[in-house]
Parts: C-alpha cells; sequence; structure tokens
C-alpha cells in the first residue's frame, strides 16, 4: 500500500518547486490499523531574492486511512504528522515505484458476446459449457496492465444467470422464457455483503434488484 501512497505523492508534488518525494519506506508485517510505510520528503523554501534557500526534510508515516498520528487531535499539530529527519547527503526526488498489478476489467465487446452466447446457447447447456464458450471469445482488453474478469455462470430449472465483474463494473445477464436480458441493477445491491457480481444474483427475482431506496 506505501507504493500507492508513494505514486500518488509524486503526482501531486510533480509540478511542485518547493516539496519532491525523496524515499518511502514498507514496514512488513504490518496488520490492519498500524502504520503499513513511511514517504520522506525534501522542502525548498526561497525566503527572499537574496537570501539562499531552507532546505529541511521530513517523514509521515502512513496507514490504511491515510497519514497516520497517534496522538488525539494530532492532525493539528503539524510534528505529529510529519517528522523531522536529517536531509540526505544524495537527496534527490525519485521516480514512484511502477505499479504492475494488473487492472481486472469488463472488455469492450463482452455485453454483445455474452448476449450472443446465452441466446444460441442449447437447452441442455451446462455453465461450465457457457463459460468455456465466452471464456474462448472474449475480446482482448486494449488497457495497459488489464486482464477480463472471470466470467460465471449458473444454470437453474432451464434458466441461464451469466456474471462477470465487481461492484463497480458488473455485467449481469440472464436467460429465461423471455428471451435474453441485460440487467441493469444498482450498484448497491452488487457490493460484497449485498447480492453481489454473481451469477445467482442474474436469476433473482426482478423486485430484488430494485434499489432499495
Amino acid at each position: 500500500m506505501i507504493d500507492d501512497y508513494a505514486r500518488w505523492a509524486d503526482t501531486d508534488t510533480e509540478k511542485s518547486t518547493v516539496v519532491e518525494l525523496i524515499g518511502y519506506e514498507a514496514y512488513p508485517g504490518a496488520i490492519h490499523g498500524e502504520p503499513v510505510g513511511a514517504l520522506q520528503f525534501r522542502a525548498t523554501i526561497q525566503p527572499t531574492p537574496n537570501e539562499g534557500p531552507h532546505v529541511a526534510c521530513f517523514e509521515s508515516q502512513f496507514d490504511f486511512w491515510g497519514v497516520a498520528t497517534e496522538e488525539p487531535g494530532g492532525w493539528s499539530d503539524d510534528t505529529a504528522v510529519a517528522y523531522d529527519i536529517v536531509c540526505p547527503p544524495d537527496a534527490k526526488r525519485i521516480p514512484p515505484p511502477v505499479d504492475t498489478r494488473l487492472v481486472d476489467v469488463v472488455p469492450d465487446g463482452a455485453e454483445a458476446l455474452v448476449v450472443e452466447v446465452l441466446t444460441n446457447a442449447p437447452s441442455a447447456a451446462s455453465a461450465d459449457d457457457i463459460v468455456a464458450e465466452i471464456v474462448k471469445r472474449m475480446p482482448q482488453p486494449t488497457g495497459e496492465r488489464e486482464v477480463a474478469f472471470d466470467p460465471e455462470a449458473t444454470v437453474v430449472d432451464g434458466d441461464i444467470g451469466f456474471a462477470m465483474g465487481d461492484g463497480d463494473d458488473c455485467l449481469l445477464v440472464k436467460r429465461d422464457v423471455d428471451g435474453v436480458q441485460v440487467l441493469q441493477v444498482p450498484k448497491i445491491l452488487l457490493q460484497p455483503g449485498e447480492l453481489g457480481c454473481a451469477a445467482g444474483t442474474a436469476l433473482q427475482p426482478g423486485d430484488q434488484l430494485r434499489s432499495p431506496h
């Protein structure tokens, strides 16, 4: 997680002539609620054109929620969130760590493919048959580090439910006696702990897929 904070800090300071990210450190083994790492910064202030620059370095620790401080009301105390450190002699702006994580997406064209496969699936098709056909023909994502979500299907009494995605980007499709339908479900119902972006959700009664508010 500290890698994310380092990337965000680099973006926030890339045009700054005052503050630079000069280092970062992860805390291996940190548990939820504890600091996961620290960022080091250098600040350079030019008081007046006739004075030399004032340079200082500081470090801030970060937890799951952001800058960490153990002191009550610490957010109002600069020294509680930014600790003075000795500036390393070789201090300079560093590039942030490269993000190599894969990004799951519902690729463009996936909806049309799923509708076609469910429309043409024989009545005896199994959930595995449907998933295999969709995986084989799934459009390739075009974004950097993007991969397609794993699709899932279920067959109940001849009805087919299909899902791929998560609570923020979910493709839900069903086939029943009324044909193939792409479902538009409120995001709140697709979150973990709710119905979720799952094949079984696609087969829920219509009144269960409406906003609770």
